[in-house]
């Protein structure tokens, strides 16, 4: 009896960890419609609603289709943006930056990450596969407006990391803001699966082995420092000191591994991707002063 109990037992643990690991990579995401009314709500919104915008598909390089909005600058600019959101949300969730951008000439590229938003179902792959799509976006925007234009990217926790990511392949582009990003997949994963079913993550370490099975690599393995090796674009990090998700000390670890010009700034009391919300008159200081030192850097250069 004592054997088939445990069996059972283990049966029913392994099972727990497959969920838990299928659930790392069929993210659940949030309807476009609903984020909507959530931006609109908090008056996000309120001048996207009166501008000029166009929609597109950006086939990827695997052919996966990309659903993007165009937003051109109030008056005509070779300065570009491309914002990047996170996990399980959609692209409506870059208007609240790209109201900073705007404000100092940039036009706006919003497009919704691998299985997010309004594009196919597909399993999210945390920055391996996102990275290569925003290397499409880039891409495509160059094709699009000309190689003299001037392109940065923002985005807030996976959609940073995808920029931290794609820095590994030399893009075109000025700068990267990176808001809330993490370091250690495997750490995040932890500490999400502690949040949800409030036992100690090593219970989950199963869940590696399926997942692998499942998608095909380890989220043990995968650091986003490894990708800023060499690189010398220049990085904005913002992070909250009190993210639930993400350590200050993931920020430090990543600042630390660029050798580009860098810039660091903590939001006391901000929580994940709160940033903005905390304090977003100090939210578009900071935007502007960087973008005038990438400036000054260009200029000596």
């Amino acid at each position: 009896m004592v054997i088939f109990v445990t069996i059972f037992l283990v049966i029913v643990y392994l099972s727990v960890c497959a969920v838990f690991a299928r659930s790392m990579g069929l993210v659940k995401c949030i309807d476009p419609n609903k984020a909507y009314q959530k931006e609109n709500r908090r008056h996000f919104l309120d001048g996207y609603k009166n501008w000029k915008s166009e929609e597109y598909i950006i086939k990827s390089f695997d052919g996966y289709e990309l659903h993007t909005t165009y937003i051109p600058s109030a008056v005509p600019s070779k300065k570009f943006v491309i914002l990047v959101h996170s996990s399980t949300y959609c692209r409506i969730g870059g208007i609240k930056y790209f109201n900073i951008f705007r404000k100092m000439g940039y036009n706006g590229i919003l497009f919704d990450l691998r299985g997010h938003g309004d594009n196919q179902k597909s399993p999210s792959t945390w920055g391996i596969k996102e990275s290569k799509d925003l290397l499409s976006v880039i891409n495509d925007t160059v094709d699009r407006f000309g190689d003299d234009i001037k392109i940065g990217v923002h985005g807030e926790c996976l959609g940073g990391v995808t920029a931290l990511t794609a820095l590994k392949y030399h893009p075109h582009i000025s700068f990267v803001i990176a808001d809330s990003c993490y370091n250690s997949l495997y750490s995040l994963l932890c500490k999400l699966a502690q949040q949800i079913a409030h036992v100690s993550p090593v219970l989950f370490d199963p869940a590696v082995i399926f997942f692998r099975l499942m998608f095909g690599y380890s989220y043990k393995k995968i650091f986003t420092k490894d990708s800023l090796n060499g690189n010398t674009v220049p990085i904005c990090f913002i992070q909250g000191d009190s993210d639930c998700v993400v350590p200050v000390k993931d920020t430090v670890e990543l600042e630390n591994a660029t050798e580009g010009y860098t810039e660091m700034h903590i939001f006391e009391g901000a929580d994940h991707t709160r940033n903005i919300i905390a304090d977003a008159d100090r939210y578009e200081e900071i935007i502007k002063n960087f973008l005038y030192s990438v400036h000054c850097l260009e200029l000596a250069a």
